[in-house]
């Protein structure tokens, strides 16, 4: 699948905003019933053309089986079946007897969700869903970089959407720049910190609140107590997940050095198992983006080569994006591998002989979007709540924190701000409207 995705003229992008701000003040969105058609016709949207999504995803990124799709049904589903008791006003108490007092969710107006290429339906269509469940309408900038998925879901989002609640933009660095300078009633943007800055900035110039989903350095810290072919199954699946392009995956181990040697040798077993011994002439095993972010991860595999560093992997190829999953030993924290997110097939072990040499370790980088220990000892678990700081703590998994609906999913400090999911979905992209009647006859 080759598309050339049609990018928005210039011109168009202040009048689409402006149109999206003025249909807003319709108050079309407001009522329920409408929420729910709306939501219905994105389920709609989904359940008819998953087909055609997971393609446009494979040629992509080479995903054959996929999650993002269905956690974007779940979600729609979520909302239609619980709005009533998500939006309803929250009682509060009052001075008096007869005061009525509560807190009334009110729609914040026209929100911008700028999408980004490694999960480039879910991360468009899981916010939109709490977007129109909190009643707003929505400019989406699906990523251009994702080329085919950004193809189909314009067109899918023309034929199903409402268009004075759904509107699209499409474009590069240009056409993005231009439609920053607009102003929204809040933006929700995923993806890299140094471009969040850009978004951060255009906000303020409208006092437009945003919330940024970023990444970090996840850890994942390995103590005595783990079971250890559980630990490394999970950290050897999630690290080649999507080709290891995922916010929330595992970025480096903290682990005993009496540990390291069986856990590689688990690590790499199950490795063989998912792909075989020839790994690149697997045809399900994902691929890079694109040369740009390959030619990133190729230096950081020059740099551990030129320091004998790794102990299994390290080959790639640019002409098919193929960067082999990578084991790296030996690691600094003063190593070019540790200085940022690898977001990519390669895992770093940095040995550590107890939890409080871990957590200087964990606390010596910037606070991560999620932080993952293997333990049977809850006061192990406990030590890591209170002398840390993260988006998410799991204990004994990887990413399950991220598919529970009940959890709000964000970061902290360059990690982002703000969360999702759910309710807090509706609690974002929601004016939490104090309201305090007096001497009014209740209805």
């Amino acid at each position: 699948m080759t598309l050339t995705l049609e990018y928005t003229p210039l011109n168009d992008i202040p009048k689409i905003v402006e149109s999206a701000r003025s249909n807003f003040r319709n108050h079309r969105t407001q009522s329920l019933e409408f929420r729910k058609e709306q939501l219905r016709a994105l389920l709609r949207l989904l359940k008819e053309n998953e087909g055609e999504l997971v393609d446009a995803i494979k040629a992509d990124l080479n995903r054959s089986k996929d999650t993002e799709v269905s956690g974007c049904i779940e979600a729609c589903e979520y909302y239609i079946n619980n709005l009533e008791e998500l939006t309803q006003n929250r009682k509060a108490k009052g001075f008096k007897e007869s005061d009525d007092c509560f807190i009334r969710l009110s729609p914040l107006g026209t929100i911008l969700v700028i999408g980004t290429w490694n999960y480039p339906v879910g991360l468009v269509l899981q916010p939109l869903a709490g977007v129109l469940a909190a009643g707003n309408n929505c400019v989406i900038k699906p990523s251009e970089v994702s080329e085919n998925t950004a193809k189909v879901l314009t067109r899918l989002l023309r034929k199903y959407m409402d268009p004075e609640v759904v509107y699209i933009i499409n474009g590069a660095v240009e056409e993005s720049s231009l439609m920053l300078k607009q102003r929204f009633d809040h933006i929700f943007y995923t993806g890299g910190a140094q471009v969040a800055k850009i978004v951060m900035e255009a906000a303020a110039k409208h006092l437009t609140p945003v919330t940024l989903e970023l990444g970090g350095k996840c850890p994942v810290i390995i103590t005595e107590h783990a079971d250890l072919a559980k630990a490394a199954q999970t950290i050897a699946g999630w690290k080649v997940a999507n080709c290891g392009q995922i916010c929330l995956t595992a970025d480096y181990v903290l682990c005993p050095k009496h540990l390291q040697e069986e856990l590689i040798k688990q690590v790499i077993d199950t490795w063989t198992h998912m792909f075989g011994k020839d790994i690149k002439a697997c045809e399900s095993y994902p691929r890079i983006i694109n040369r740009r972010q390959h030619e990133r991860l190729q230096k950081v595999l020059q740099s551990v080569q030129s320091q004998n560093k790794i102990v299994f992997g390290g080959n790639s190829d640019v002409d098919s994006l193929f960067v082999e999953p990578t084991i790296v030993t030996n690691v600094s924290l003063k190593d070019d591998i540790m200085q940022s997110e690898i977001f990519g097939p390669i895992l770093p072990i940095v040995t550590c002989e107890n939890l409080d040499t871990a957590i200087d370790i964990v606390n010596s980088i910037e606070h991560p979007l999620a932080l993952y220990i293997f333990t049977d000892k809850r006061e192990q678990i406990d030590r890591v709540l209170t002398e840390t700081r993260s988006g998410s703590v799991t204990a004994n998994d990887l990413g399950s924190q991220y598919f529970n609906p009940n959890l709000p999913f964000g970061g902290v400090g360059q990690s982002g701000m703000g969360n999702y999911h759910g309710k807090y979905s509706v609690d974002t992209f929601s004016h939490h409207r104090s309201v305090f009647l007096r001497n009014v006859h209740r209805l």
